[in-house]
């Protein structure tokens, strides 16, 4: 990640604890499957933070490009409710793939989500 990051792994569950120069930016948990699609082969952004003072500085989008290229497949999700959250999944989706994402609107369980699927390559 950028600036280096942290992790330990489970099983099917990889934990970042993201650096930049040195400071705590934020955090991943990227995992095996999704509840939400019932898909177990896919990739999950369970938990994506970036502290405040990091955000709208790019910083987001470079740590979800290398993620994706660290976890390369079929990547999913974001729940429906957070707006903003939506907005920086396509923009930084788009900027991977060079194309807009058409994400589909999914219940489960009494909660809409908006899905972007899409895949991922490794980058050497």
């Amino acid at each position: 990640m950028r600036g280096g990051a942290e992790a330990r792994a489970e099983p099917g569950r990889h934990p970042f604890l993201v650096r930049v120069d040195g400071k705590l930016a934020g955090l991943v948990l990227v995992k095996r499957g999704s509840e939400v699609s019932g898909n177990e082969n896919v990739w999950d952004v369970a938990e994506f933070f970036v502290l405040r003072g990091y955000r709208r500085r790019g910083v987001g989008t470079q740590i979800a490009h290398e993620v994706w290229s660290r976890f390369p497949g079929m990547w999913v999700r974001v729940m429906e409710s957070n707006s903003s959250a939506s907005d920086f999944w396509a923009h930084a989706i788009s900027l991977l793939t060079g194309e807009a994402i058409q994400p589909i609107r999914v219940e489960k369980d009494g909660r809409w989500w908006t899905l972007f699927s899409f895949q991922s390559k490794r980058v050497a």
